[in-house]
């Protein structure tokens, strides 16, 4: 495994995660999403971004070391692909068992999240794919 494509892998996903949660989840998807929980209001709190950008880069290593270490991606169409469908997949999974033991949740919105999340994970892992096959030799 590769320290330095790790490294770097995680920083271009960062990114990817930092700006695309931005972009999807307080201008694109805020109405929908808002909707679809309608609870979630009533808990949310000022944003702290050293919590946000510790999330993004353990979400952006995660996803690195999987393509870095077994599954060999190395391309911004596979890393896209594999990023969106690992994203929705982790984002399903948590969101249905807050769904099952809070009411900040509707089924709507388990999955509007799991699709907003998927986009997310998807410009992520084209980053850290197009990183990771870079100058590879």
């Amino acid at each position: 495994m590769n320290s330095t494509k790790l490294l770097l892998g995680t920083l271009a996903g960062f990114i990817g995660y930092f700006m695309g949660g931005f972009l999807m989840y307080t201008i694109v998807f805020k109405n929908a999403l808002a909707s679809a929980m309608p609870n979630m209001a009533s808990v949310q709190i000022e944003p702290r971004m050293e919590v946000l950008v510790f999330g993004n880069l353990v979400a952006s290593f995660l996803l690195t070391w999987i393509f870095e270490r077994w599954a060999s991606i190395r391309t911004l169409g596979t890393g896209a692909i594999y990023g969106g469908l690992i994203g929705f997949l982790i984002t399903v999974s948590y969101d249905s068992m807050i769904h099952g033991t809070t009411s900040l949740l509707t089924w709507g919105g388990v999955f509007l999240d799991g699709i907003v999340y998927a986009i997310i994970s998807a410009i992520a892992g084209a980053l850290i794919g197009f990183t990771l096959g870079y100058k590879r030799k």
